[in-house]
């Protein structure tokens, strides 16, 4: 039997310690800021206090009450609109996204008709022909004068969603394999950069008057996280066999309520880690309400990016009292839907 050398024990645990550190002094360095007054962590002599030495509750006054400089201050709200905006929105875009990303992994799960995994020069491939089919079109909506409207927009992508069909179906006679699928056109979402989606988003939004508004954000958080719910569900429905929904049907259940039923329940594990996961991703966000929101609902990370006071500078010591605020929602569901978490996890990772 193999023997633990005692110095192995001490590099061991060495190593440990300095990884703990290294994750949780962050943290700590959170907790301890949001308790310092003003004088300590903004020291005109430059002095680093590791503990506070005069713990105050004033930061979280500063960010849950109205308030006024002595002077001029940049933001004089309180945080409480924004923490309500970013629980409203964060929970309306994590459901909405569930709703219709469960019901489309499930479909691609038992229906699809994908031959394969799609090769990565395929995709490139078809990537660069969907861009050359589309520049015409750039051109000529450009010259049109309706590139920038939402009517431009929405045809504008209508076509791109038929050329990238067309394209797929006409790879499909030249090569023998996997040319695309519904699954990867939903990946595709996740292919390009925020910021380049979310101009004609802001345009649309602007003129359907969803600026600054919750579901207005819920719409847009739905869609973005949308493919993520799609490939993670897909997966845990993949371990789930097929003759179980079957069996329902033959006994005279429907398709919907064999899913809802069946299916549905034993992925419940997967379906609560695929909600924390959409959910962080929608809380923490900060480009999407940064430019969809003006004044009503400015969630928290924007509200964090207006904590600058002319007299002091970046106030540090109320960005970390609402940071600190702000990781008690995701640790709070975190904590309720643990039992779900590991089954979630850990599914599909034991093959018989």
């Amino acid at each position: 039997m193999y023997q633990t050398r005692p110095w192995q024990k001490v590099l061991r645990y060495f190593t440990i310690i300095i990884v703990s550190i290294m994750f949780f002094f962050p943290t700590y360095w959170m907790i301890t800021m949001s308790f310092k007054p003003k004088g300590e962590w903004n020291s005109a002599a430059g002095t680093i206090y590791w503990v506070p030495q005069n713990p105050t509750l004033d930061n979280y006054k500063t960010v849950l009450t109205e308030y006024r400089g002595q002077f001029f201050r940049a933001n004089q709200s309180s945080a409480l609109p924004s923490i309500r905006s970013s629980i409203v929105v964060s929970i309306g875009g994590t459901l909405f996204a569930l709703l219709i990303g469960t019901l489309a992994a499930y479909g691609i799960s038992r229906h699809s008709t994908d031959t394969g995994d799609l090769p990565w020069y395929i995709a490139v491939g078809r990537l660069g022909l969907l861009v050359l089919v589309m520049l015409p079109f750039i051109v000529l909506w450009a010259r049109l004068g309706i590139l920038a409207t939402w009517y431009g927009i929405l045809t504008f992508t209508i076509i791109g969603i038929v050329a990238d069909q067309i394209i797929g179906r006409v790879l499909g006679k030249y090569y023998k394999g996997a040319v695309g699928s519904l699954s990867f056109s939903i990946l595709q979402l996740r292919m390009f950069p925020p910021m380049a989606i979310l101009i004609p988003v802001m345009i649309m939004w602007s003129t359907f008057r969803l600026i600054d508004t919750w579901y207005g954000l819920v719409i847009v958080y739905g869609v973005v996280t949308f493919p993520f719910v799609v490939w993670l569900m897909k997966s845990f429905f993949d371990d789930i066999p097929k003759e179980l929904d079957e069996a329902a049907v033959v006994d005279g259940s429907s398709n919907w309520r064999a899913f809802f039923k069946v299916v549905l329940p034993l992925a419940k594990g997967g379906l609560a880690s695929t909600a924390l996961f959409v959910f962080i991703l929608n809380w923490s966000d900060f480009l999407v309400a940064l430019l969809l929101t003006s004044r009503n609902w400015g969630t928290i990370p924007v509200f964090l990016n207006k904590l600058v006071s002319s007299e002091i500078g970046a106030q540090h010591g109320p960005k970390a009292a609402l940071g600190l605020l702000a990781v008690i929602p995701p640790v709070v569901f975190g904590l309720l839907i643990q039992q779900y978490l590991v089954r979630g996890l850990t599914f599909g990772a034991i093959k018989k």
